[in-house]
């Protein structure tokens, strides 16, 4: 067998690709994670540092991986993935028809990644490790148990696996969560200066409408670059398309002068899963969006994603299958479940709650609790900022038989 070594291929029209020298492939592996995204090349990339000896197989139907999203959290100056932040901003806005709020943070920042840095970087240290494949334009079709094994069945072929790491996103169907996140949006350059590079419009513009919240969400560059999204909260889930008629007013409305869009970005996130997909054997785990790692109230999920593959890397290193445990405190999945059911039966409201939250914390308590970590004070003050009479209803229906699917599953 031929020695295994990967060559990379980095090319501005098609994205980086990833070649093998031909070679007898082996249809048997210790652990096949389903789906090359973050999560799945999040996991992999984790098993390679803790120099994990046990065979994977990662099975992505794409062909190419290119620059096709972005991921922004809150953190501190310094941390595990520091070195692929290609923008970082040290305020952030919010604002409505008649209000308007500035962050500055101390001690965090708001950072982005782009895709194509995430992937690169993660694709570099997987080609390391001999006992780690990444099978491309492999598409998994089917998964069954048999003889203490699993099986999938792909459209090249059958594999076979003591364990699956199942990342791919579930089939969303309408009633699959409580509010959708959707957004339509693209970079764009300007000729002539039109954004504040150090300030990130994360909720500008906020409207709250019978159709649900809808917002900019502006992230510039350099002066003339800039992400610009629309976003809505829907009650229904909605073709991210449907919003692009939005984007371009919102963007003419932006923008005074010629512009260039380089990339589109569009997505539709489910806030609140209400329904899980089914784990029906220790072999076959879930992870990523399928597993409910989005935070519900917010749709934030990057730093999720890096805490679950550090945390599952180091269970498989030893010998210990990770499992799909809910993400964040049980206040907290409380409180955002009881903020969506809100949402849901007085959307009127939406846009002042968002600047109240806005106005009761700083810029870094902002951050620690959009990142999972708040305080007890911070808790305290957002609950002292939301009208009390609304979130009181709303923890009742939570709690009630009409939400308690959404509930139970965030135990």
């Amino acid at each position: 067998m031929l020695a295994r070594t990967q060559c990379r291929i980095t090319c501005f029209t098609s994205g980086i690709c990833w070649c093998q020298p031909a070679r007898k492939m082996s249809q048997t592996f210790d652990i096949a994670i389903l789906g090359g995204g973050c999560a799945g090349l999040s996991l992999a990339r984790e098993l390679a540092n803790l120099s994990y000896s046990k065979r994977v197989i990662i099975i992505e139907p794409r062909t190419v991986y290119e620059h096709d999203r972005t991921w922004c959290f809150w953190a501190d100056a310094q941390h595990g993935l520091s070195e692929l932040v290609s923008k970082k901003w040290s305020h952030w806005r919010f604002s409505s028809q008649n209000q308007k709020v500035v962050h500055t943070g101390v001690g965090s920042s708001y950072q982005q990644i782009r895709s194509s840095d995430f992937y690169q970087a993660c694709l570099e240290i997987i080609s390391t490790r001999q006992n780690i494949e990444l099978r491309q334009g492999l598409y998994a079709k089917t998964v069954s148990i048999s003889d203490n094994q699993v099986s999938i069945e792909t459209d090249k072929g059958l594999f076979t696996a003591d364990l699956i790491i199942d990342t791919r996103p579930r089939q969303a169907h309408d009633d699959a969560a409580m509010l959708w996140q959707v957004f339509s949006g693209a970079e764009v350059e300007t000729e002539a200066p039109c954004f504040e590079p150090f300030t990130a419009g994360l909720m500008e513009n906020m409207k709250s409408e019978p159709r649900g919240l809808k917002f900019t969400y502006v992230l510039p560059a350099t002066t003339n670059q800039a992400l610009i999204q629309t976003t809505r909260f829907s009650p229904t889930k909605l073709s991210p398309t449907q919003l692009d008629d939005e984007f371009q007013a919102d963007l003419d409305g932006l923008v005074q002068c010629p512009v260039t869009v380089k990339r589109w970005e569009r997505g539709c996130l489910p806030m609140g899963q209400i329904k899980r997909r089914a784990t029906f054997s220790s072999k076959v785990i879930p992870a990523g969006q399928a597993a409910g790692v989005l935070r519900p109230s917010s749709g934030y999920g990057f730093l999720r994603i890096q805490a679950w593959a550090r945390a599952s890397a180091s269970e498989l290193v030893k010998d210990s299958p990770p499992l799909a445990k809910p993400f964040g405190s049980r206040l907290e999945r409380t409180m955002d479940a009881t903020f969506l059911a809100a949402m849901l039966q007085s959307p009127h409201s939406a846009a002042d709650w968002f600047i109240g939250i806005a106005k009761c914390l700083n810029g870094d308590e902002f951050g620690q609790f959009m990142s999972d970590s708040p305080t007890l004070k911070s808790w305290l003050k957002v609950v002292c900022a939301l009208p009390k009479t609304e979130f009181v209803h709303a923890l009742f229906k939570v709690t009630s038989q009409f939400d308690k699917k959404y509930y139970q599953a965030t135990k």
